[in-house]
């Protein structure tokens, strides 16, 4: 079955990051970028589903202190009424409800929310829980072990291609790794709005869709150009938009609430 469709997408806000353009992209300006760190909520007939997890709620009460150095770097700032748990119950969902968490990447402002949802189910491409727990050292600042280590009892599904989580093609990860070995997005399909993608982190900003330049510092910079190209295509073939989670364009001008 190829037809389903989920109900509802909603977009919940979380922290706020800022970094030089030159960071997120090769050839970036040497201009400062506010950056949202969004997480999605999905409604689907046969159960919720959490589209990464935003930031650790121990960031709120001390960033240095969790974070270290990256809190600095990547200029924070957060406060407990946006965590993950806490934007679902403003919005009128029960955290405990969550059926299936799709993880985009384990990187410190994706997978800070993880051990929120014990009784969920979580989709992740493999390699990347492998590479979280022992990254090569320049990547190690941009993973927590505090995030990952609570849910080594959890119930991980690794996949190994795109994945259509519900059989129905209303919710299918896309494998599109480089920004890190097993980065994601989602593809989410609505009854009563376009088809949209969720890019996690494999694009960070719209003008990489342009220039297909990754960013400096991702795991495997030809995989990272690849994947930016595959959702380029995506757009320009029409087969569904692109929210560009990161883009401060992308979440001012996208309606938070999808019917």
């Amino acid at each position: 079955m190829e037809n389903g469709a989920a109900t509802r997408l909603v977009a919940l806000p979380g922290a706020m990051l800022s970094m030089k353009e030159s960071d997120l992209m090769l050839g970036g300006r040497d201009v400062m970028i506010d950056l949202p760190v969004p997480s999605f909520v999905v409604e689907h007939p046969k159960g919720l589903v959490l589209f990464d997890t935003g930031v650790n709620p121990q960031v709120a009460e001390n960033p240095d202190q969790y974070w270290g150095r990256a809190a600095k770097f990547l200029n924070v700032r957060f406060s407990r009424n946006l965590t993950v748990d806490n934007q679902l119950r403003e919005h009128g969902y029960n955290p405990a409800d969550v059926k299936c968490v799709v993880v985009s990447h384990l990187h410190l402002d994706h997978a800070g929310g993880l051990a929120l949802f014990p009784d969920a189910k979580f989709f992740i491409v493999k390699g990347e829980l492998a590479h979280a727990y022992w990254p090569e050292p320049r990547l190690r600042p941009a993973f927590i072990l505090g995030d990952i280590l609570p849910t080594r009892g959890f119930d991980w599904q690794e996949v190994t291609q795109d994945t259509d989580i519900f059989g129905d093609g209303s919710l299918q990860m896309l494998r599109t790794v480089g920004h890190t070995p097993g980065e994601c997005s989602l593809f989410v399909r609505l009854r009563h709005s376009p088809p949209v993608v969720l890019t996690g982190d494999t694009v960070h900003i719209r003008r990489q869709l342009t220039t297909l330049a990754p960013m400096p510092t991702d795991y495997d910079p030809n995989e990272a150009a690849e994947s930016i190209k595959r959702l380029r295509r995506i757009q320009d073939l029409g087969l569904a938009r692109l929210w560009v989670s990161h883009d401060p364009e992308d979440w001012k001008n996208y309606p938070h609430a999808m019917e």
